[in-house]
Formats: structure tokens, sequence, C-alpha cells
């Protein structure tokens, strides 16, 4: 069975699930397995929502809920933050903090993402279930010791480093848009659409002259995730200035 059908079968699963507890939860999925679920629930008219443990994630839980029960509590999705504290003798990176724990044979599904709060910090999100697994078990990323326990404070604050940038496009096909992000050429973003790694609001986009909006995020394989922000101007030739995040 291949990737896609497996995924297929597990979302039916969710949704037998969902008929049964009200709702249910599936994750962590990476940003195309969090697409083709989202298309997939939506072809079946069904109510479900995408969360990672902060707004704006890149790997989510889905959670499916039943007919009669629409409101999603974001507190009840089974996502535990831990921070992750070294002693500070060198800088870790995203690779050092996952492959540890990797390294304590967890499967990859069942992290989310990993954000750093400074050169010695970080803030993993995990599945419940192995939370307190983590916590006892996890010494050292790399050769530096660590401590790591619950984080407490809110997790929304954590996705705020970003820079603020401006771009002159002529348009906002997603191809336009690709283009400026990434400082390529129309035909490399025309590739890069085309090779699904470009994803605005956890979908790929139908087609290369789709059009994306001002509030849209748009995450690229390789270069970021953006969110577009509004419009500043407009040129003399007519062209479109805008305002877009960076998240760093």
């Amino acid at each position: 069975m291949d990737e896609t059908r497996l995924l297929q079968s597990r979302l039916d699963d969710l949704i037998d699930a969902s008929r049964e507890e009200s709702y249910a939860y599936l994750g962590f999925l990476n940003e195309k397995e969090a697409s083709f679920a989202s298309g997939y629930l939506k072809n079946l008219h069904l109510c479900f929502n995408l969360y990672g443990g902060y707004e704006n994630a890149t790997r989510v839980f889905v959670c499916v809920c039943s007919d009669d029960y629409t409101a999603f509590d974001v507190t009840l999705y089974p996502i535990k933050a831990l921070m992750i504290e070294s002693s500070g003798f060198k800088k870790l990176s995203h690779r050092d903090y996952l492959g540890s724990l990797m390294g304590l044979g967890i499967k990859r599904e069942c992290i989310g993402d990993i954000l750093s709060v400074d050169e010695h910090r970080a803030v993993a999100f995990v599945r419940d279930e192995i939370c307190y697994y983590v916590i006892s078990q996890l010494e050292a990323v790399g050769r530096e010791k660590v401590k790591v326990y619950e984080y407490s404070g809110s997790t929304d604050k954590l996705c705020t480093k970003h820079e603020e940038l401006t771009f002159i496009v002529t348009s906002m096909r997603i191809d336009n848009i690709v283009s400026s992000l990434c400082k390529v050429s129309r035909s490399e973003a025309v590739s890069l659409i085309e090779s699904d790694k470009v994803f605005v609001n956890y979908s790929i986009p139908s087609k290369v002259s789709c059009c994306v909006s001002f509030g849209d995020t748009v995450s690229i394989r390789g270069y970021g995730k953006f969110k577009l922000v509004m419009q500043t101007n407009t040129t003399k030739r007519d062209r479109l200035v805008i305002k877009v995040l960076h998240y760093i």
C-alpha cells in the first residue's frame, strides 16, 4: 500500500472514530499529508480542523468532528509543548534537537514543530503520550547536557519571530508570489509549485495561475514560511507593492 492510500485508510478510521467519540485526532502530519487530508475531508463535507500546538504550525494534527459537534478546543488536542534547555556552551540547531529526539527511538510522526527560543533553548511539540518519556530520557542534545520540562507559556508567542519584507509583484498569482519570495525566475517558481513544494494554508495550489489573498500563509520547502499581510502601494506601472512577514 502506497503512502497516499495508507493515509486515506487512516483518515477513514479517523472518521469512524469521530462518529463514536464526537471528535478524533490524527497526527502529526507533514504539509503534504495535511494538504491531502484537508482536500479529502472537504470533499466529504466533514467538519475538521488543523492545529499543531500554535498558530500556523507546519506539522499538525487533524481533528474530525461528528455532524453535531463543531466546537474545536485547541487545549484538547493531544499535544504537549516541551522546553529543552541546554547548558549554554554550544549553539544548537533544529537538526540537533530532532536527531536527539529520534535517537530515543521516537518516530517522526510523534514529533511536531521544534521552535528555537534562542541559541540554547527550543520548544518541541510532541504527542502527549510520549511527553513524560522525553522528559525522563532526553539527557543530552549532541554533546550538550539538557533539562526538559513542560512549557507553560503562551505557545502562540513562540511564532512571532519574523522579519518584515516588501516586494513588488505584477499580480497575486501564486507563481508571481513564489518567484518574488524565493528570488527565483518564474520558471523556477513554476517548478517548485508543480513539485508540490509550495503550500498555501496547508493546501497545494491546483494551478500555477491560482491567486492568493492577503492573510494567506505561504510555505515553500527550502525557503521558509511567509504571511502575506497587505498591499501598501501601487507603482506607476500598476504593479503591487506588498508587505510580507517572513518567519525566522
